[in-house]
């Protein structure tokens, strides 16, 4: 009885030893991003570029569905043709992925475009990059741009960004029946594409005071601002292949004690110190013990 016993009380430990394992790797790993951006205290303690990297561990470790409308998902903003294709990839199957208003708005924004059938288009232009995507995209609407940027596309851009458009996550790709409205994935990608190309508005304002007086180029100077308040970019996210990402000496503007080495550096020297000074003190006191039994007199 007692073999047997231990038997399954080691088969009982090995199981919940497993199960802990598993969990564990679960909750800590697979489910990490998920839980962090969902937790607003992570979120408010993090920067934009952190909470984007763990959008795509999300993505690379569940294979999650894009929500925009209530965690707020970056991916159709951020996101290059690599996740475009992941994606477009995920909806092939339809019973495995739930595809959902904000999955497919996701996709026009990374493509610049509403299409009908996305494999058939995918596959016909898996070969060419998401800037020529753009580039196709602005042509359906009127605005043809250089690849890569030229100065003439400024105002086209901007004249696009200044006509009426429509929300296509709440009022579908159908949109609005107002002449000249455009759908707001190419206000988006028009935005994108001048901060990307270098566009400095206060500069183009103080070199074009007739042409901003405008009403058109007035509203797309407006629209701009508003778009780069949302989606600055500074840490490279979302940044075309055109345009410039942070360089590593943009740090070297930060406080020396707000830089990454510096903390690791600092936890360091102070766990090293206070495990090293108690190992000391208990090393001393040990070797004086032992010192006193051993001149203490032996009776017989």
């Amino acid at each position: 009885m007692k073999r047997h016993s231990r038997i399954l009380g080691a088969g009982f430990g090995l199981v919940l030893l497993t199960a802990g394992c598993v969990a564990g790797h679960w909750w800590f790993y697979k489910l990490a991003p998920a839980r962090r951006l969902s937790d607003p205290h992570w979120l408010a303690a993090h920067s934009e570029k952190a909470r984007w990297e763990e959008e795509q561990k999300d993505y690379e470790r569940m294979g999650t569905s894009p929500d925009l409308c209530f965690r707020g998902d970056r991916i159709g903003y951020y996101g290059g043709k690599k996740l475009f294709l992941w994606l477009e990839e995920q909806i092939r199957n339809p019973d495995d992925f739930r595809y959902c208003g904000c999955t497919e708005y996701a996709l026009t924004l990374m493509a610049n475009r509403h299409v009908t059938s996305w494999k058939e288009w995918t596959d016909a232009n898996r070969a060419r990059s998401q800037e020529e995507w753009f580039k196709d995209g602005f042509l359906e609407y009127g605005v043809a741009v250089h690849l890569p940027p030229e100065p003439d596309d400024t105002v086209p851009l901007l004249k696009l960004l200044g006509r009426k458009g429509w929300n296509v996550l709440f009022a579908g790709p159908q949109g609005t029946n107002a002449p000249e409205s455009v759908p707001s994935y190419i206000h988006y990608n028009a935005y994108r594409w001048l901060r990307d190309s270098g566009f400095h508005p206060v500069r183009f304002a103080n070199s074009n005071t007739i042409l901003v007086a405008e009403s058109d180029i007035s509203r797309g100077l407006l629209a701009f601002s508003n778009l780069r308040a949302a989606f600055p970019a500074d840490d490279g996210e979302g940044v075309l292949a055109f345009g410039k990402r942070a360089s590593a000496s943009a740090g070297m503007m930060q406080p020396r004690i707000a830089r990454r080495g510096v903390g690791a550096g600092a936890y360091a020297f102070i766990t090293g110190s206070i495990i090293g000074g108690l190992a000391l003190i208990l090393a001393t006191f040990s070797g004086k013990a032992g010192k006193e039994i051993q001149s203490e007199p032996i009776w017989e």
